[in-house]
């Protein structure tokens, strides 16, 4: 069947007659992705005629909609780590030591609460018989039989731990351990080793208004695999305000906004704007046609023109100037609260790490490296890997705020799950396979956008 039949039969189910003319008109809108949006503009007409149809606005203004539940409500967004200490004024051997001091205090200062490691002892003042220490995690190695041998770290010293029953640690992460320290050799056998975790949150968290938020990541604008025709149905959809989409009033974006320049070897050929200032206008003007009511929450990525080093910083001001007032530009990771609900959106430049150091995870796992992260209380545990860290006074990679929403990007693939009452997103992306991930055998998940109702507290899944 041709499109043309194709839109007068959808046109007829919909009780609504129309000149030969106005099938002219929705084909050159778009057609079937058209189709949708003037069906709810018109149905109320018996017959559509060529000049009975609206005036078409012109290109820079934005299409008007019957008005979604969400716009009669007020934006509630708080931000809960700002950009203003996140500027680099060292790198020497003392400012990376104030980092990770400062990591072992914050991650310290959670495992003391647990019932386990009370009474828990500095490193130099054991003594022989049961011990309780925190420390951070260095020179991991596995014996021929299986079990663990690392050493632990602390400001007062180092001591070697024995573990039998064998598991898996990353160097550089906190972690407390209860054992016996034996005298004569200066070891410690281990007999239980502790994460910080996250408690179990309270269920019901719902609040009064009926107000979602859509998720997405990884736009990759400038890119040839930019999947415009997705990306342009799903603007199209938020357009609309119907159904599912009356409710969004924020939209968050989890990094890799453009594709970016220089990323990696030969992505010239790979790219379809070749200016990384363009490839950002072009972005601004997609975000344009997204209703003025949604509150738009972004974070930078690996490909964004910010520096690599985590944790990132917000946009430059001469990108930000490019957006409309109802953008707020974050740093990776974003720290904020919607409504009460707490969010920790991160890129996630470390999952490829963690994907390499977890036994037994893959690409297809996202959510179990999630939670790990949430266990260690870490985004980024392991120095001297993919992630290049800022020498900074404070670790902003630690977890200090348990979220009630956890997000992250980066690997073009979409899970979602729940975990101890956190909903864990890994945001789907808009771009197809590139070349690189073709000849790493990675298929990308693209187009599905995960909308949380904080009404119900309930995530919906759509694809576009």
């Amino acid at each position: 069947m041709d499109l043309r039949k194709e839109i007068i039969e959808e046109l007829l189910k919909h009780n609504i007659l129309v000149e030969p003319d106005v099938v002219d008109f929705i084909i050159e809108r778009g057609g079937k992705d058209y189709l949708p949006h003037f069906i709810e503009e018109y149905r109320p007409l018996e017959v559509v005629t060529l000049s009975s149809l609206k005036k078409e606005k012109k290109a820079s203004e934005k299409t008007v909609f019957s008005k979604p539940e969400a716009s009669e409500y007020e934006w509630d967004l708080k931000v809960l780590m700002g950009e203003v200490e996140l500027k680099i004024k060292g790198g020497g051997v003392e400012d990376f030591r104030s980092l990770f001091l400062d990591r072992y205090k914050r991650l310290a200062r959670i495992l003391r609460t647990q019932t386990q490691l009370r009474g828990y002892t500095e490193i130099s003042k054991l003594r022989g018989g049961e011990v309780k220490i925190i420390g951070m995690v260095d020179e991991i190695r596995i014996t021929s039989r299986g079990s663990l041998v690392f050493t632990l770290e602390d400001p007062s010293g180092r001591v070697e731990c024995y573990y039998p029953e064998g598991s898996f640690l990353l160097n550089d992460e906190v972690i407390g351990v209860v054992g016996n320290y034996s005298e004569n050799n200066g070891r410690i056998y281990v007999k239980e080793i502790l994460r910080p975790g996250v408690p179990i949150l309270k269920k019901n968290r719902k609040i009064a208004e009926n107000i979602s938020v859509a998720i997405i990541s990884d736009t990759h604008i400038g890119s040839k695999m930019f999947l415009e025709a997705r990306w342009r149905k799903f603007l199209e959809w938020l357009k609309r305000g119907k159904g599912d989409a009356a409710g969004v009033k924020y939209l968050l974006i989890g990094g890799d906004l453009v594709d970016g320049i220089g990323i990696y070897p030969n992505q010239e050929e790979e790219l379809e704007i070749l200016d990384i200032y363009s490839q950002y206008e072009k972005f601004a003007k997609y975000l344009e046609e997204v209703p003025d009511y949604i509150k738009i929450v972004m974070i930078p990525g690996n490909h964004d023109i910010v520096r690599n080093t985590e944790p990132q910083p917000v946009l430059p001001e001469e990108v930000r100037k490019m957006f409309n007032g109802n953008v707020e530009f974050l740093p990776n990771p974003g720290i904020f609260s919607i409504h009460g609900y707490k969010f920790l959106m991160y890129h996630g430049t470390s999952l490829n790490d963690l994907v390499e150091m977890i036994p037994g995870m893959s690409y297809e796992r996202i959510n179990e490296i999630m939670k790990y992260m949430l266990e260690a209380r870490h985004l980024a545990p392991t120095y001297g890997s993919k992630v290049s860290m800022a020498p900074l006074p404070r670790d902003f990679l630690t977890i200090d705020i348990v979220p009630d929403v956890f997000i992250t990007g980066h690997v073009h693939a979409f899970t979602y799950t729940m975990y101890k009452n956190i909903h864990l997103i890994n945001a789907s992306c808009w771009q197809s396979q590139t070349k690189y991930q073709k000849m790493m055998n990675f298929n990308p998940d693209p187009g599905k956008v995960a909308i949380l109702n904080l009404h119900t507290d309930k995530v919906k899944v759509l694809s576009f």
